[in-house]
């Protein structure tokens, strides 16, 4: 098995023979936080006051073909967004913050359902911020 990362046990992110589950277009986003202050007669000037958090977001595709079970994988992860649940997110075993994130929301695309409801493949876009 091959482990890509992780966010707590909510979402593990692998590569194996019988099961893929991975994310793709991740993006993350490091900003300062800064006060401006008026001078009269002249631009603004600006204050670093401190780091801002860290935001990330990725998109994931749960697919029945790749071994996995949308259905389950998309409950885990609204139950974590509506609890406010808070974990490392992991990758490349090194986790992307000192602190802890949580998700701040997911989007879900039910891509292929089958007979009785049962989702075949749902994307989900999935946006997480630090929690400070």
């Amino acid at each position: 098995m091959g482990m890509v990362g992780n966010f707590g046990s909510r979402i593990v992110f692998e590569t194996s023979d019988r099961k893929i589950l991975t994310f793709s277009g991740m993006t993350k986003k490091v900003s300062g936080k800064y006060a401006k202050h008026s001078v009269v007669g002249q631009k603004d000037r600006p204050e670093f006051t401190g780091p801002g958090s860290i935001s990330v977001n990725f998109k994931i595709m749960l697919d029945v073909t790749l071994g996995i079970r949308p259905r389950e994988v998309m409950d885990r992860i609204e139950e974590a967004v509506e609890s406010g649940e808070t974990e490392y997110l992991v990758i490349g075993g090194r986790p992307l913050s000192r602190n802890k994130f949580y998700i701040v929301s997911v989007s879900e695309a039910f891509d292929v359902v089958m007979s009785h409801g049962e989702i075949a493949r749902a994307t989900l876009n999935i946006s997480m911020e630090e929690y400070l």
